[in-house]
């Protein structure tokens, strides 16, 4: 049964858990349709994936994190001293389950629909933001569209990513290919070697994401939106439905209920039946403030697996990615510190900001979009890893017509939550 069938005076209340950007975003789109919200989050701030992200829109938008070539090289990762990836304890309960299922993902043909999943979110993103902050001005302010570079220090990284620009060219993606040279005119400050890149010319990016929160939790409440600063224990279901979110003593009820709570989201998917192979990977960032770098165009340093921003307070350096650990992440944001000396040598700043949050990486790179396969009124809106931000407004476009029964001009088979 589709949710458009349920009673009228349900159709236009919803309740959606989290309030991430994929959270806030929904909830926005849900009420400039005239939907009546709900949001329930713990923290509305802090400790988020939301909170570490690098900002850009669009760069590596089509390429899978798992591939065959990838576990042979794992070892060495997780030893390479201010490597990519880490792990610490304690780990993930599920995690057995999540590399057997990464492991089927990585197989060729898998990851292949795996990219086509991601393109048809990823590089729609930025249109689809435009459209949707039409009436907030603040924010669209917040958004360049300066294009992505992708930095390679060797010859063996370059060959790397010329093998990725064959699959991003194949999704349409509009890529220049850069020699050494032109890669330096665009980084000036750059103080380390490069033997060249490419760049996403119609990548942009975000110079301050946690503004352009604020900025959306702002408009929910001005606009109506009801928020309630506390956990979601569970749910009271009953014949195909779910009647309640159960938050400590109280229970809220709506029409619609979107799971939004990124790596949270996985428990309460499963207390509904579903099959969740989801880990929470921590990312970090840091921000050197009042820097003297002039960072016009990001880049990407993907085979050291961080991103290189310029913000409103002054140079971002993000990524990384440890599974365990729950929030332990000093070395994360001591590595960045290093990557980022390294490349642009003893640069002059105030202070460094450092902030973490647990992404929700799932098995396949694809998100779980889409309608509960046992419940009518659930929808589910999470699992969208580092890409959060550039899925975040058109999988809000997507939920909302799921909610009031439309039809979406994208196919959502690829991100159904039963597809393990």
């Amino acid at each position: 049964m589709n949710f458009s069938e349920h009673k009228r005076d349900k159709q236009k209340t919803a309740i959606v858990i989290g309030a991430g950007i994929i959270g806030l975003t929904t909830a926005y789109n849900l009420i400039k349709n005239g939907v009546k919200v709900t949001v329930i989050d713990p923290g509305f701030s802090d400790c988020r994936a939301s909170t570490a992200t690098a900002g850009i829109i669009g760069g590596s938008s089509v390429i899978p994190w798992a591939s065959s070539n990838l576990w042979p090289r794992l070892p060495s990762h997780l030893l390479k001293r201010n490597g990519p990836l880490g792990v610490a304890l304690p780990l993930p309960a599920d995690l057995l389950s999540f590399i057997k299922n990464s492991v089927i993902a990585g197989r060729h043909e898998t990851r292949k629909k795996s990219a086509m999943g991601l393109a048809n979110l990823g590089l729609r993103g930025w249109d689809y933001w435009q459209n949707l902050l039409v009436d907030l001005a603040e924010a669209r302010s917040l958004f360049k569209q300066t294009g992505c570079l992708f930095f390679c220090g060797t010859n063996e990284q370059l060959n790397i990513e010329n093998a990725n620009n064959i699959i991003r060219r194949e999704f349409s993606m509009d890529i220049t290919d850069l020699c050494a040279d032109e890669m330096k005119s665009l980084i000036p400050s750059l103080k380390t070697s490069v033997a060249g890149g490419s760049c996403v010319n119609l990548a942009g990016h975000v110079t301050d994401p946690l503004k352009l929160q604020e900025i959306l939790k702002k408009a929910i409440i001005i606009q109506g939106a009801k928020l309630i600063n506390s956990n979601v224990l569970g749910f009271s279901k009953s014949e195909g439905k779910v009647n309640a979110v159960r938050v400590d003593s109280k229970e809220y009820r709506a029409g619609a209920i979107i799971l939004s709570a990124g790596a949270g989201s996985a428990s309460l998917a499963k207390d509904l039946g579903n099959n969740i192979p989801m880990v929470p990977a921590w990312g970090a960032s840091v921000t050197f403030t009042n820097t003297d770098i002039n960072l016009k165009t990001p880049f990407l340093v993907l085979s050291d697996g961080f991103a290189v921003t310029s913000s409103k307070l002054g140079l971002r350096v993000s990524g990384l990615l440890q599974i365990g650990g729950e929030g332990k992440t000093t070395k994360m944001t001591d590595t960045l510190i290093y990557h980022a000396k390294k490349l642009f040598g003893n640069f002059s700043y105030s202070k460094i900001l450092r902030l973490t949050g647990p992404r929700p990486l799932t098995a396949d790179s694809l998100p779980f979009l889409g309608q509960d396969p046992y419940y009518s009124n659930i929808f589910h809106n999470f699992g969208h890893g580092h890409w959060g931000l550039t899925h975040a407004a058109v999988s809000a476009n997507i939920t909302t017509n799921l909610v009031l029964g439309r039809t979406s001009e994208i196919d959502i088979n690829a991100y159904r939550v039963n597809r393990y």
